[in-house]
């Protein structure tokens, strides 16, 4: 469960005043946070009850791709290629993840190995249908035990394929994981900013990409190293 019942009422208590006032920016869940009287007090308790929860999810292990290396890490170039079924699950609404079809390719460097990916977004309405521009990231070294921090630069997400509140998104965020063959399962940690359509720390988010076998039906959207399922569409 990955919010707790008491979580649950903070942010049903943040609401109820902007609903009886009928406030337009409540109705996205990221504007629940910030929409109401005392927003910095609420949104500070939130964050100090879930931040362990979000931590522990984010940490994974083993064979789940976060853990510290093993056979496998780092793969050998080309190895691990292909296309994945990539979740990004913000902490504000984490069942709604952003999804993305991310094309992998890794490559030998001077510091051994490097990965890059394509970034294309999907339709929130369907998790199927391609959005918006492609976008291009990396290369990011990885290390000898396969663990990476992948600083992606700003990506610009089109309202469509923003779940949370329907808005255009533009986010700077890092990627903390482990890449190792087969590498068919990746997940980690998410850190960064949004800066629009409104401003938030994006610590405590995670991210799961799974590979694409076959290019007709996606995998199902999970949202953590744990493979907690996303909300159902």
């Amino acid at each position: 469960m990955l919010f707790s019942r008491s979580i649950r009422t903070t942010l049903a208590s943040a609401a109820l005043p902007c609903l009886a006032s009928a406030a337009l920016p409540c109705i996205a869940s990221a504007a629940l946070l910030v929409g109401c009287a005392d927003p910095e007090g609420r949104f500070g308790d939130f964050e100090a009850r879930d931040t362990t929860v979000r931590e522990h999810q984010a940490g994974g292990g083993g064979s789940d791709g976060t853990g510290g290396g093993g056979e496998g890490c780092p793969p050998e170039p080309g190895a691990v290629d292909g296309e994945f079924f990539f979740n990004l699950s913000a902490r504000v609404s984490p069942r709604t993840p952003i999804v993305f079809v991310a094309d992998l390719t890794t490559e030998a460097s001077d510091d051994g190995l490097s990965f890059s990916m394509t970034f294309q977004p999907l339709e929130a309405a369907d998790r199927r249908t391609p959005t918006g521009p492609s976008v291009d990231v990396g290369p990011f070294a990885l290390s000898e035990d396969g663990t990476f921090a992948a600083e992606l630069p700003t990506i610009v997400v089109p309202g469509n394929a923003n779940p949370i509140s329907g808005g255009e998104l533009e986010a700077t965020i890092t990627l903390s994981g482990t890449l190792c063959a087969p590498a068919d399962f990746v997940c980690g940690a998410v850190t960064g900013t949004v800066a629009r359509p409104i401003s938030l720390d994006l610590k405590g988010s995670t991210f799961a990409m799974e590979r694409i076998t076959d290019p007709s039906s996606y995998p199902a959207a999970v949202i953590n190293c744990k493979k907690d399922p996303a909300r159902p569409l």
